[in-house]
């Protein structure tokens, strides 16, 4: 059997998803991925493998297309930061619930290896301020 290519998975998914920034973003979050899956603990209901990383990419797209249509006219140019934005709140709001408490912090310190200047605790904020809207 050949080992699947992730990030290649990953990028096809991104791109079809709308993603214009594909390339880099499908590194970074399969890299995240490999160091969550060495680095958090072992625990039976954890998952860092193609479904899961299958589940975040769609759910980015999701969210993406719906923060989209909220977009005024001023800012109709979408970059690579907001789409990075996108691709964290998705893996935060479909890993984090999944995780043990001892584990967040460690998540959040491999998040901001992967992705410098991004904070999972003002995405799980801004995720909870989406929902309540």
């Amino acid at each position: 059997m050949v080992k699947p290519n992730k990030e290649m998975i990953a990028r096809v998914k991104l791109y079809s998803q709308g993603f214009k920034s594909a390339e880099k973003l499908s590194g970074k979050i399969v890299s995240l991925f490999d160091l969550c899956l060495n680095q958090l603990s072992a625990q039976s209901h954890y998952d860092f493998g193609l479904r899961a990383l299958k589940s975040v990419l769609v759910s980015s797209g999701n969210l993406k297309r719906a923060e989209k249509a909220k977009l005024t006219d001023a800012k109709k140019e979408i970059d690579d930061e907001w789409e990075q934005t996108i691709l964290i709140r998705s893996l935060c709001a479909t890993l984090v619930p999944k995780l043990i408490a001892q584990d967040i912090p460690l998540l959040e310190s491999l998040l901001q290896g992967v992705f410098p200047g991004s904070s999972l605790i003002q995405l799980q904020e801004q995720n909870i301020r989406d929902h309540l809207a």
